[in-house]
């Protein structure tokens, strides 16, 4: 047994470095060195020859070889990771010359292990599979063997009688190993960017950031405090960014927000890979920041409002018509963007002219749309409000001030929305969060006949100065709105009071602060540094893909016309057949013969009743049980139903009206006599269930 965990043992360490070997980022005279040496031990070990090296004198030839790696470092190899790697692959040729004790061979696995991981990140090639297939063969053989080896020591079991049965059950082990080997392999480094970032991550914000937005999704939102992005500020003005815009909504119907043309733009990078917005302005500050956004769930990108360029590694930009940023295609990883903004002057008052009382009809038509049941007191407020403004400009402000003064930031909502959330907080409520504040404002100024439209996006976050960026959290979520002033455009307002409980930092926030410092390098230069080298691999594919998307759109053009004929067509075979008048008698004929089919059971019934009224054909029990039904019911209409667990003679006997009870007593006789003593009913009884009836509806 000892002897086959040995062989085992020996193939497991020569199937990764063969996977090493093959990367071709392993020099020459190392490959040689090592293959000499996994020869000749391997050699030794079939042979059964003591160890060459004591543990002693392993230990000083390890001692010896750090003067040699020295050198290495500087002279040979002339960087650290190669010198490295000969170091440790000194070691385990070391090792495996040595007198090995169980700890010996454990670090000869995890040796082995890690260098199949190091050839995963290195190698494309096709023969990687082949040696990953040996390596999880030997690795499964080994451990197994390994693990009976030492707790069966003392057995006198021969290596041939245990070498085919083991061996064979390690290759089927191995085989659903494989599988999932080969998934990572072909599918996780080409899908992935950089080799660190292939695991795919748990998107973040549900809702809150798409077109449509229900009222209070933001407040969900701000519940959280997992971190959504970080921002650097490469150059510009200090501190001159206070909140992070996202997209912008116009519409409002009381409950939802949402964008009434969704139409977006593309935007094509220029010759200096930025994608450029808006063109350069000498209106404010311009900034530029570096963003590493988190894996999210909406395509919306954050900026400082206004995003003039785009750079980084974000593929395929568009723009809407309200300054909202989008990528094409969301993704499930993380992206490091850099955006170029300008920021207005943040003065607000103007001269009052008359031309800022001129407003584009299309502004209009958009942005003063209120809801159809906005409750009367809405616009009373909004011109009590700004009965002293003169401007726009003057007029928003009024209403940013009053919302400050006279209502209380909570997270907590305790009051139910009602059928208009908007109408409660400003008159009921008076506290909530950030998007009643904004939607508030909002409408006040719309029915004040001034332009709005709310905004979703983020604070301006946690500034951390030991990474030298700030720290965006979901709970920094926030709502505000632009305001159109005619002649400066869209000017930003936020009626939304500070938070009360916004909480000093303490001893843990400072530590967390060098602890997100530390994921943000690791982030930024591990993770998503310089994707472009793994992006090349699949221009070709990419090739391919645009050419079947191209013959795709023309077939589908193709299918839309071939639809529209065969449309076309149907309804013209559709009108011929409404205005034919055989069409008519035979859908008369059809609903006729539906509704007798339908009931056809009470048309039978009734039938019968008839004839028996006019003394023609005997008594049957269905129509003994449609009239103690129909007298049961006329009963039920004064007292209480019968409950399904009683019996029809028990909620009889029930009934209050002794006259009632007396007569359906007599109805339940027969009913009883038919249903369950399956005897004949006379024509008499029949004319009791009859009478029974009658003296019901008179009674």
């Amino acid at each position: 047994m000892q002897r086959y965990f040995q062989i085992s043992c020996h193939g497991l360490i020569v199937s990764a470095f063969v996977a090493l070997a093959l990367t071709g980022r392993l020099d020459s005279p190392s490959i040689l060195a090592v293959s000499i040496g996994l020869g000749l031990s391997t050699y030794r070990t079939l042979k059964g020859m003591p160890a060459l090296l004591t543990a002693r004198g392993a230990f000083l030839l390890c001692c010896a070889y750090i003067t040699f790696f020295l050198l290495d470092s500087v002279v040979l190899s002339r960087s650290f990771i190669p010198a490295t790697i000969h170091l440790v692959l000194f070691l385990e040729l070391t090792k495996l010359f040595q007198e090995k004790t169980d700890k010996d061979y454990m670090y000869l696995i995890v040796l082995s292990f890690l260098q199949v991981l190091a050839a995963a990140s290195l190698t494309i090639d096709m023969s990687f599979v082949a040696t990953l297939f040996f390596f999880m063969v030997a690795f499964v053989s080994t451990l197994m063997s390994f693990d009976m080896c030492r707790s069966a020591r003392k057995l006198a079991t021969e290596a041939q009688h245990i070498a085919l049965p083991l061996g064979g059950m390690s290759l089927w082990a191995t085989i659903w190993i494989i599988f999932t080997g080969t998934f990572f392999f072909f599918i996780i480094p080409r899908v992935g960017t950089e080799y660190f970032s292939r695991a795919a991550t748990t998107s973040l914000l549900l809702s809150g950031f798409t077109e449509t937005v229900q009222l209070g999704e933001i407040g969900q939102v701000k519940l959280s405090s997992a971190v959504v992005m970080h921002a650097r500020q490469m150059s510009g003005p200090p501190f001159g960014v206070l909140k992070w815009r996202g997209i912008s909504l116009d519409t409002f119907d009381g409950h939802n927000w949402s964008k009434t043309d969704r139409r977006r733009a593309g935007v094509r990078p220029s010759p200096d890979h930025q994608s450029w917005l808006h063109p350069l302005g000498q209106s404010g500050d311009h900034v530029r920041y570096q963003i590493l956004l988190e894996p999210l769930a909406t395509t919306t990108l954050f900026g400082p409002h206004q995003v003039l360029a785009i750079s980084g590694g974000v593929q395929g930009i568009e723009i809407d018509g309200d300054d909202s940023i989008y990528m094409r295609i969301q993704t499930l990883r993380r992206v490091q963007y850099e955006v170029l903004s300008e920021i207005p002057s943040r003065t607000r008052r103007l001269p009052v002219s008359s031309q800022e009382e001129q407003i584009p009809s299309k502004i209009a038509a958009k942005y003063l749309q209120v809801p159809s049941d906005l409750d009367p007191r809405i616009p009373q407020l909004a011109r009590e409000i700004t009965a002293k403004g003169a401007s726009a400009t003057e007029k928003a402000s009024l209403v940013e001030g009053y919302l400050k003064r006279n209502y209380a930031y909570t997270l907590n909502l305790t009051w139910p929305p009602g059928p208009q959330p908007i109408s409660t907080f400003l008159f009921k409520a008076k506290a909530g969060h950030c998007e009643y504040f904004a939607s508030s404002m909002a409408i006040l100024l719309r029915s004040a006949g001034i332009p709005t439209r709310l905004v979703n996006g983020f604070l301006m976050g946690e500034y951390n100065p030991v990474g030298g960026d700030y720290i965006i959290r979901e709970s920094d979520a926030h709502s505000w709105i632009e305001v159109y002033v005619p002649g400066r455009g869209w000017i930003e307002f936020d009626p939304t009071p500070p938070d009360p409980n916004h909480r000093d930092l303490d001893l843990a926030g400072q530590i967390s602060q060098y602890i997100d410092a530390t994921e943000l390098f690791w982030n930024s230069y591990i993770l998503t540094y310089d994707s472009g080298s793994q992006l090349q691999l699949f221009r070709g594919a990419q090739d391919r893909v645009q050419s079947i998307q191209a013959n795709v759109r023309q077939k589908s053009d193709q299918w839309v016309l071939l639809g529209q004929m065969m449309s076309d067509r149907f309804s013209e075979r559709i009108r011929q057949l409404v205005e034919s008048p055989r069409f008519w008698s035979v859908l008369e004929a059809l609903v006729i013969a539906g509704l007798v089919y339908k009931h056809w059971k009470s048309l039978r019934i009734k039938f019968q009743i008839w004839r028996l009224r006019h003394g023609r054909g005997p008594v049957s029990e269905d129509v003994v049980e449609q009239l103690f039904y129909r007298a049961a019911r006329l009963a039920e209409r004064r007292h209480k139903k019968r409950r399904p667990a009683e019996t029809w003679r028990e909620w009889i006997f029930r009934l209050p009206d002794l006259d009632r009870r007396s007569i359906l007593k007599r109805a339940l006789d027969v009913f009883e006599k038919s249903k369950y003593g399956r005897m004949p009913v006379s024509s008499a009884e029949f004319t009791l269930l009859e009478e029974t009836i009658r003296e019901l509806r008179t009674s």
